[in-house]
């Protein structure tokens, strides 16, 4: 029962929700030594679920979380998707060009991925408080009130620093600080149902999409079995769903049909957007914030990349390292993704919204042909569906300098400061002569340094990187297109050496000259400095900590 459970009355942060957003961001904190509560209204997680599509950048923050590997255990790669019309194939999409680490969707029901988090919450210390729902909020300059109820009645009140409402599309928490939220609902209602292909003629690892009615994307999950969603008219009964299925998996396979299903669920999508994620010391993040088409998959995948943005700032500023101004960042670097994204869900279901008539079917089919037709457009339909291409050039947190000016700047070839930093390498590591990947050198907690050198003349000291990014928190690489000198192997810096065996990481970072970077806890370009300075490092973090922005 509820009452069993003994809640603090002061917390560093509560959590309220405790879906994959709730989950991620309680993981982030727990990696940092944060405390937090998380609290969910529901006794039991919700054996049932919407969400089935982990994206490439996604499963670079998995993999950030230390739980990559949980989740291709129990997850079904997916490569790419099938068009069709009239039971056609029209075009496919494979997404093995993407370039990162992942090139490939990851497949998995939403409950799966839900446990998989919890455990890595244990892991770490934390837990989920299951029973309670939000009734009341009050907060002050310094501190934040909740009023919790549980299912037996019971009431408790936890105070907090800063709180977060992870609470869904009808959040309580949005509602309680009063932010407003604008959108619109599809008129159409999607469907989703569980089960097995029989005489499915088409690629295990490919999903595919059917143009016509009935409007049908069956998409492979784990075992052997399929998800198919599908539109469905209000009161459609259950006989109806599923003779429409099997009409729709004939035309797409001839004999095709759902064995062995599921109870189908129904449910209407929506398109909305808050006003603000923050409210003096109570934040949004997920589908509480925003909400999209379910037709690429965005949904959860952006929560949980909201988590991983907001995680490390929180963590910062919960810690006293960092003003609390850091936080502004999150709504200026989330909200803009979330606003593409649902731009983009609005465009998707108004091309799947095709009327049951053969010239707009037609119509639609040349569109998609059109935007198919080549290499370069399958590539992008790629890219946009991995969410790697999103960047945070215009955030106040991030910087950069070069001796020449920013003209000089803007001949920068490469990342720039905001941008995700790219798989590259390999590296080896001159300690022990094992290699590793440049995107693996941020999966740490902190904010790590690395300073790209041709040339081994001029290094500060390891006492110099140390002394620059410990206010941060941060570590230090030393990253040269050459083996180190000999001096360097008798020295303390040899576990901090990276030789770029074939140049790509100097390349695919735009490095010609020397350069500094910056990589936040994120992935994402803090700073970049050419040519390399501690002391710039040290007036950008001071920047950061002390005013939550950069001047």
């Amino acid at each position: 029962m509820n009452t069993e459970i003994s809640l603090p009355q002061n917390i560093p942060v509560l959590i309220v929700g405790a879906g994959p957003t709730g989950l991620s961001l309680a993981v982030e904190l727990a990696r940092r030594q944060i405390d937090c509560l998380l609290v969910d209204r529901r006794p039991e997680p919700l054996p049932l679920d919407r969400a089935t599509v982990i994206h490439s950048r996604s499963l670079e923050v998995l993999e950030s979380m230390g739980i990559l590997e949980s989740f291709l255990q129990r997850g079904h790669i997916m490569h790419g998707f099938n068009l069709f019309a009239y039971g056609q194939k029209i075009a496919t999409v494979k997404f093995d060009s993407l370039d990162c680490r992942h090139p490939y969707d990851l497949n998995l029901s939403e409950n799966e991925t839900e446990d998989i988090l919890t455990n890595r919450l244990i892991e770490l210390g934390g837990a989920v408080t299951r029973g309670w729902e939000l009734s009341k909020i009050e907060q002050t300059e310094t501190e934040v009130k909740a009023s919790l109820r549980a299912t037996d009645g019971t009431e408790h009140t936890v105070t907090s620093n800063w709180l977060v409402g992870a609470d869904g599309i009808h959040s309580r928490v949005r509602e309680a600080i009063g932010i407003e939220i604008a959108g619109h609902r599809y008129p159409v209602q999607w469907g989703v149902i569980d089960g097995h292909l029989k005489n499915w003629q088409h690629e295990p690892d490919l999903a595919a999409i059917q143009l016509e009615n009935p409007a049908l994307n069956p998409v492979p999950l784990p075992e052997g079995r399929w998800r198919v969603y599908f539109r469905a008219d209000d009161n459609t009964g259950s006989a109806e769903i599923l003779e429409s299925i099997n009409q729709g998996l004939d035309q797409l396979s001839p004999g095709a049909s759902l064995v062995e299903p599921d109870q189908s669920m129904l449910y209407h999508a929506h398109c909305q957007l808050s006003g603000h994620y923050r409210s003096n010391r109570v934040l949004l993040a997920g589908d509480a914030a925003h909400a999209c088409s379910p037709i690429e998959g965005h949904g959860m995948n952006t929560g949980i990349q909201d988590s991983f943005n907001l995680g490390w700032k929180l963590a910062l500023v919960a810690n006293g390292k960092a003003n609390k101004n850091l936080l502004d960042s999150y709504e200026l670097e989330r909200r803009p993704v979330a606003a593409a994204v649902a731009a983009t869900g609005d465009a998707a279901e108004e091309l799947r919204d095709v009327p049951n008539d053969p010239t707009a079917v037609e119509r639609v089919k040349r569109t998609f042909c059109a935007i198919l037709c080549s290499s370069r457009g399958q590539n992008q339909v790629a890219l946009d569906e991995s969410e790697l291409e999103f960047h945070y050039r215009d955030s106040p947190i991030v910087s950069g300098y070069h001796s020449a000016g920013r003209e000089a700047q803007q001949k920068w070839l490469g990342v720039l400061p905001g941008d995700r930093i790219p798989d590259a390498g390999p590296l080896e590591m001159r300690a022990d002569k094992t290699e590793i990947r440049l995107n693996q050198l941020s999966q740490t907690e902190g904010h790590v340094l690395l300073w790209m050198s041709a040339d081994q003349s001029d290094i500060p000291e390891r006492g110099e990187f140390e002394t620059a990014m410990q206010p941060i928190g941060g570590s230090f690489w030393i990253i040269s297109t050459t083996p180190p000198p000999d001096t360097i192997s008798l020295s303390t810096m040899m576990d901090h050496w990276l030789y770029d065996i074939d140049g790509d990481v100097h390349a695919r970072l735009g490095v010609i000259d020397p350069t500094l970077f910056v990589i936040r806890p994120d992935g994402h370009v803090a700073f970049r400095s050419e040519p390399p300075d501690l002391a710039n490092v040290s007036c950008f973090i001071d920047e950061l900590l002390t005013q939550g922005r950069l001047s």
